[in-house]
């Protein structure tokens, strides 16, 4: 992948990347907005702050009963830069679908990835990007049918693959593929399977997601990295912490942290270079 993908709060939002396969604007304060609330002072007063995560390798998992992954990592620093002691961070493994529904109640804020949406910015508050996705397939060996992007599957027979929910399975609805000729299942694992039992033609997911599928399974191959273009804009993910409505100081001081950390791209890549990340998903801004 050669572009350099920027990212911008505005167009993030209109789904839109500026010209050339670019998002480029200045660095704004989160999509969502709320009162202020208690989590920076339980945090500035010595208390635990209980951190949800998703077992999604490679933004955060558990590995050796500990919880790590790019979004750890990266939050883990922020944090520790806030004044947070290691010791005030407990990470609690939670179920995807409960990862914002659960804010408040399970856990006070959440790193896991998560792309930033209208719709999740609806019950939630989101810092600013802490990188930036492209999508990709994973087809079998030689890619027999060709397919190159989520357009491959609009005016062919092929079937895509999509994880339940996500941002690929809505593409794929926004893009009219016929409902039977979309396999939505509940993880990877079962999309692969179904892509080598025949039952669909490509995988549509995050290119970072698949590049180590393949790397790790000889029977698959990912293509190129691609943006998704949907009514004619295109789409950029983009991952970033979540927090309660009411945790708007929290994030604002997170959102200062970052920026001093995206001010020095080697920093960045010293914290996620471990977890397969390259330049390629740095969240340069203008």
């Amino acid at each position: 992948m050669t572009a350099q993908l920027r990212w911008s709060r505005r167009n993030l939002f209109r789904g839109g990347l500026i010209a050339g396969g670019a998002l480029a604007v200045p660095s704004l304060l989160s999509a969502c907005s709320s009162t202020a609330g208690s989590t920076l002072e339980k945090l500035e007063n010595g208390e635990t702050i209980r951190i949800a995560y998703a077992d999604e390798v490679p933004f955060a998992y558990t590995e050796g009963g500990q919880a790590v992954g790019q979004s750890v990592n990266v939050h883990r620093e922020l944090l520790r830069n806030l004044g947070a002691s290691d010791d005030q961070l407990e990470f609690v493994l939670t179920d995807w679908g409960n990862l914002i529904d659960q804010l408040g109640s399970n856990h006070d804020m959440v790193v896991a990835g998560m792309f930033i949406t209208p719709e999740r910015c609806q019950n939630a508050v989101f810092a600013n990007p802490d990188y930036v996705m492209p999508d990709a397939l994973l087809v079998l060996p030689g890619n027999p049918l060709g397919l190159t992007d989520l357009d491959s599957f609009i005016e062919s027979d092929a079937v895509v693959g999509v994880m339940r929910g996500t941002s690929e399975h809505e593409y794929a609805r926004a893009l009219e593929i016929p409902e039977d000729r979309i396999n939505p299942q509940e993880n990877l694992n079962a999309l692969v399977q179904e892509l080598k039992a025949g039952r669909l033609d490509g995988i549509a997911l995050t290119a970072i997601n698949l590049t180590l599928q393949a790397d790790a399974d000889p029977e698959v191959e990912v293509t190129p990295p691609f943006v998704p273009v949907i009514d004619g804009e295109e789409k950029i993910g983009a991952g970033a912490a979540v927090f309660q409505e009411k945790d708007t100081d929290l994030r604002d001081r997170v959102n200062e942290e970052l920026d001093k950390l995206l001010a020095d791209q080697d920093k960045w890549m010293g914290l996620v270079k471990d977890f397969h990340f390259t330049e390629d998903y740095f969240p340069r801004r203008t």
